[in-house]
């Protein structure tokens, strides 16, 4: 990854998605901070997710940057992924 500070990151998932599940493990096992919001209990991040997918739940969608104006949002995203457009982000600054 970047040598710049880490972006915010909003993981808006499930807890029984198992794409949510291994996202998060990814990030956790890595060090990478992020916030979450579980779409099933929190009618805020589902509307939000739902935002960014028109209208479809799509878990997980992450948001990375900032949450209301994010610089790369990512739907169901391989590790490499998630890992390539944190990199990029942070680069941009």
């Amino acid at each position: 990854m970047s040598d710049g500070p880490i972006p915010p990151i909003l993981v808006l998932g499930r807890d029984t998605c198992e794409d949510t599940i291994r996202s998060r493990a990814y990030m956790d096992g890595h060090g990478i901070p992020y916030a979450y919001g579980n779409v099933e209990v929190d009618p805020e991040a589902d509307a939000q997710n739902r935002s960014y997918n028109g209208g479809a739940l799509v878990t997980p969608t992450i948001l990375i940057g900032d949450p209301l104006r994010p610089a790369s949002v990512l739907r169901e995203p391989s590790d490499e992924e998630l890992v390539a457009a944190i990199a990029e982000v942070a680069a941009a600054g």
